[in-house]
């Protein structure tokens, strides 16, 4: 029997249907040899330099003057430039550094790049109309001017290893005006960035980004085509996404990333700068105390924790300084774990064992709350009740607080113990401890709130500190920071536990890529695997 006239159009139209998803697919599938899916943790947007985008350098759209070299974990790694055509030069008394600018630079809008385009930018993180979240890490930075194709930075205070700062991505001049558009939060670079870099972003949802090669990039073309990023929040969920092939790479905690193998896989547990540790404020009556900071350091088995609570992905370290700044660090003044030493520091300083087991002095039990971010990472929480744990075995009371990191403010810090993670600008030991120890962040609106969490005051590190960041002999400024190692040790500001290991899972696409760099406390989808992700080459 004949088919009806509706059934041969019927199964006509079914034919060209099938073609058409065929023919998307295939597209699809041509397409995927040169595409990257990476499921981030971090919500989306805010692609802006005055709110922290790329302060590490660390962005496919932007760049800045100066890169830091990847696979250099054991010693400061170099500095590689890339808007910059040269090394910076200091004079003056390292108070003035001048940096000679690359050619034949565009941005992603078209415009050449410029020193007005540097200098724009650093302008934009001083001036306070941008309400920039950068602009405490550059309060000596006095000004910066253009001279033909260099650019000249001006300083309050000498500082020997300024250019070691200068990695913050860099905008066009064009995106910086305040007086009309108003602080950087309502900047359109927040979701329409323009840089300089090999990608653009050209899709951008809540949930996903997309970033696409250009192809008017200045350098090479990238073989990698587009970088797609998608948003989930939670550990869980981004492994079951990985595992489900719904992306080709993420950053897990370390226990999860563990549970995906090779060959399929590939697992990097990648070296930072990036501590965790509990700040002692002093205006808390217990962990204020001096006795309490010291003992507290002795109490804490800092290799039991990186063992057992990060499973081996990170480093013990409990005074700041570390193996990657070379000389500067001395590890003999390492506080050793000697729960011993611990109770006989509180027992000369009066704190006497009470009852329940927890330690009185004048009435005051030794007892505080310890505030972690659960929305930062699991780290932060296990650190905090393992340390409660071998707190208690000295006859402290840790009592740990899940909040929001969102909701804590200026009067949070200066009364009540935080679990934090830092290392912001970690390629310089001035720019790693400078905030953290000196007297003029305690207690004050100088820098910001996090800044000497624990309003430390030390004049002899202070003195210490100020020296070696003038000081123009690298030799000698080692042996400074190395005096400043040893005063921390006899009067220690918080309870650093550990430098932490970055963990990303990676599915194996056939590219071949260096290594990681070590990393700052900022990490993601920029870092890792991913943080050089333009020069991946094809495996043939």
């Amino acid at each position: 029997m004949p088919l009806s006239t509706a059934l041969v159009r019927l199964l006509s139209t079914l034919a060209v249907v099938m073609l058409t998803l065929f023919s998307a697919a295939a597209s699809v599938a041509a397409s995927a040899a040169d595409t990257v899916v990476i499921i981030d943790g971090d919500t989306l947007g805010r692609y802006n330099p005055i709110l922290g985008h790329g302060r590490n350098g660390d962005s496919h759209i932007y760049q800045g003057l100066y890169r830091v070299e990847t696979g250099v974990f054991t010693t400061q790694p170099k500095l590689v430039p890339v808007l910059a055509s040269g090394p910076a030069v200091a004079s003056k008394r390292n108070t003035v550094w001048r940096v000679p600018l690359r050619s034949g630079v565009t941005f992603s809008n078209g415009a050449s790049f410029g020193a007005a385009d540097v200098v724009a930018t650093y302008r934009a993180l001083l001036d306070p109309r941008s309400a920039s979240s950068e602009i405490a890490a550059w309060d000596n930075l006095e000004k910066v001017t253009a001279d033909g194709a260099n650019v000249v930075f001006h300083l309050k205070e000498p500082m020997a290893d300024f250019d070691r700062r200068l990695i913050n991505v860099i905008a066009p001049a064009s995106a910086f005006d305040f007086a009309h558009l108003g602080r950087a939060e309502q900047a359109s670079l927040n979701h329409h960035p323009i840089g300089t870099g090999p990608y653009a972003l050209t899709s951008l949802r809540p949930d996903q980004a997309i970033f696409e090669a250009r192809d008017d990039y200045w350098g090479a073309a990238p073989a990698v085509r587009r970088i797609v990023v998608r948003y989930t929040a939670d550990d869980n969920a981004r492994a079951q996404q990985i595992r489900a092939g719904e992306g080709d790479g993420t950053l897990l905690a370390g226990e999860l990333a563990a549970t995906f193998k090779a060959p399929e896989y590939e697992v990097l547990s990648v070296k930072s700068a990036d501590w965790r540790g509990i700040t002692l404020p002093a205006a808390h009556p217990v962990a204020g105390d001096d006795a309490v900071r010291l003992a507290v350091n002795y109490a804490v088995d800092r290799k039991g924790m990186v063992k057992d609570v990060l499973k081996g992905n990170g480093v013990a370290n409990s005074t700041f300084l570390a193996g990657f700044y070379g000389n500067a660090y001395d590890p003999a003044e390492e506080f050793a774990f000697d729960l011993e030493r611990a109770r006989q520091i509180l027992d000369k300083a009066g704190w006497k064992v009470g009852q329940d087991g927890i330690r009185v002095r004048d009435g005051q039990r030794a007892s505080f709350k310890v505030i972690y971010f659960p929305n930062r990472d699991r780290a932060r929480r296990d650190l905090t009740l393992a340390t409660a744990s071998a707190l208690k075995k000295v006859g402290i009371e840790v009592i740990p607080e899940a909040r929001d990191s969102g909701s804590i403010n200026a009067e949070d810090y200066r009364t009540t113990p935080i679990m934090l993670g830092g290392g912001g600008i970690p390629y310089s030991v001035d720019g790693q401890i400078y905030h953290i120890l000196h007297s003029k962040y305690a207690n004050s609106s100088t820098g910001a709130i996090w800044d000497n969490g624990s309003d430390y005051r030390n004049p002899s590190i202070d003195k210490l500190l100020d020296q070696a960041r003038a000081e123009p002999s690298a030799a000698k400024r080692a042996a400074l920071y190395r005096q400043v190692q040893k005063a921390y040790h006899a009067k220690p500001a918080m309870l650093q536990l550990a430098y932490i290991n970055h963990v990303y899972v990676k599915r194996n696409q056939g590219y071949r890529h260096d290594d990681a760099l070590l990393e700052p406390h900022t990490h993601g989808v920029n870092f890792g695997p991913w943080y050089a992700i333009e020069d991946w080459t094809r495996d043939k």
